[in-house]
């Protein structure tokens, strides 16, 4: 979150986003790419792959996103894509994410990254966790939305 500041959803919908200083904002963060989820693909590839290279070829284990929605919320423009929750600690996060049509695009970002990680720049030694998983229900839920996305 600190290394890329943007709610993902913001960038997948940035011409939908009601707040302008945040539109300001992702502007400005987003100079250089065509395309301005590329920003978010790109800063996680990159910010991974230096650990990956570290390591390589041992295996490294990449948690894939696990804010809860206040955290969410408080990136560049995740106010309007974030509900409000009594309990964010057990609530709308990890793996019930990534299939929720609130968030599916976020994680299609991050699995972009991913596949950019291996495939692209040959970190064949990143791994997948899904975190707070709380059914194999869901679990298979997350493959599904993980192989839509190649991965």
């Amino acid at each position: 979150g600190n290394h890329i500041r943007v709610h993902p959803m913001a960038l997948v919908h940035y011409d939908q986003l009601k707040d302008e200083a945040a539109k300001r904002e992702i502007t400005e963060l987003t100079v250089g790419y065509a395309d301005k989820t590329e920003y978010f693909v790109d800063r996680l590839a990159r910010g991974v792959a230096r650990i990956a290279a570290a390591l390589y070829p041992k295996p490294v284990i990449v948690r894939m996103s696990d804010f809860k929605t206040n955290e969410y919320a408080g990136l560049i423009g995740g106010a309007q894509f974030e509900p409000e929750e009594e309990n964010p600690m057990v609530g709308f996060r990890g793996a019930s994410r990534y299939y929720s049509p609130l968030y599916r695009e976020g994680f299609a970002l991050e699995c972009r990254a991913i596949r950019r990680l291996r495939n692209e720049m040959g970190f064949r030694n990143v791994i997948v966790m899904i975190p707070f998983c709380r059914s194999t229900h869901e679990a298979d839920r997350v493959l599904e939305v993980m192989a839509e996305n190649q991965l």
